[in-house]
């Protein structure tokens, strides 16, 4: 069972977040799941959005802010004076996530950042499924796939991580430049709604498929197996649901929660 910390911790700490991610890692995740996009000046940084979220961002005046600029129309150093440390009250997203803890003045990190974090705790085992975040709709939002795929490709390759990663994407046009110029780097074909059907990954070479959990069925899931893939979903926060993964059979669970998986695995005596 491959156990991921979805944004880091996100039900506990603000989304990928080096907190959220070393909290996960004292939680005991196998692997920290996480996006990236790149600025307008060519640093990889961790940010879930293609642009800043009115939920979670504050600008330089400790107001939130009020559009979704992309993160490509920012330099790093711009990008650093925004403060994604806080969920925004009354927003959807704080209710979502009300255990989550505030840690006011908190910034979005450089991708090396993080590989950084995990190399100074001396962890020699935690694994990263990143995300370059990118949507066909919206071609002008992010670099194009090649480009976008190879600034990550880079970034992982230069901090010694590429046989700990595996790059994940709902944009499966990236992934076909990960196969092509990073063969050790695993892909993962992330589906949705009524595209979450394994055939759909299959046909397209995929080996690995995340789906959304509540389209998961015993069928699909066995079809799956059949082709020899390997099925991780995404996000599962509910103790029932997790339950309910786990006799399914599924190989992975993204959770924002993951201590919660933890409890469950260890009462089935596959956790110490």
């Amino acid at each position: 069972m491959d156990l991921q910390g979805h944004r880091g911790a996100r039900g506990y700490l603000p989304e990928n977040t080096l907190p959220a991610f070393a909290r996960a890692i004292e939680i005991g995740v196998d692997t920290l799941e996480l996006d990236v996009g790149v600025t307008a000046d060519g640093v990889v940084v961790v940010h879930h959005d293609r642009g800043l979220n009115p939920d979670i961002a504050r600008g330089p005046d400790g107001k939130w802010v009020s559009e979704a600029r992309p993160i490509i129309s920012f330099s790093y150093k711009e990008l650093q004076s925004y403060d994604v440390g806080r969920l925004k009250p009354g927003s959807g997203t704080a209710k979502r996530f009300p255990q989550q803890k505030a840690l006011d003045g908190t910034r979005i990190p450089k991708l090396s950042d993080l590989f950084s974090l995990v190399k100074s705790k001396g962890d020699r085992r935690v694994r990263f499924n990143i995300e370059p975040k990118s949507d066909v709709g919206f071609p002008d939002e992010t670099l194009p796939p090649e480009p976008f795929a190879r600034a990550l490709i880079a970034e992982v390759r230069k901090a010694g991580f590429e046989k700990r990663t595996t790059v994940q994407a709902f944009d499966w046009r990236s992934l076909k430049v990960v196969e092509r110029e990073a063969p050790e780097m695993p892909t993962v074909y992330c589906t949705e709604e009524t595209g979450s059907d394994p055939a759909r990954v299959h046909a397209a070479g995929g080996k690995i498929w995340s789906p959304d959990f509540e389209r998961v069925t015993a069928a699909k899931l066995a079809q799956a197996k059949a082709w020899g893939m390997w099925v991780t979903v995404w996000t599962v926060n509910e103790p029932a649901d997790i339950r309910k993964m786990l006799d399914l059979g599924v190989d992975g669970i993204a959770c924002d929660y993951p201590d919660r998986v933890i409890v469950e695995l260890k009462k089935r005596g596959e956790r110490q």
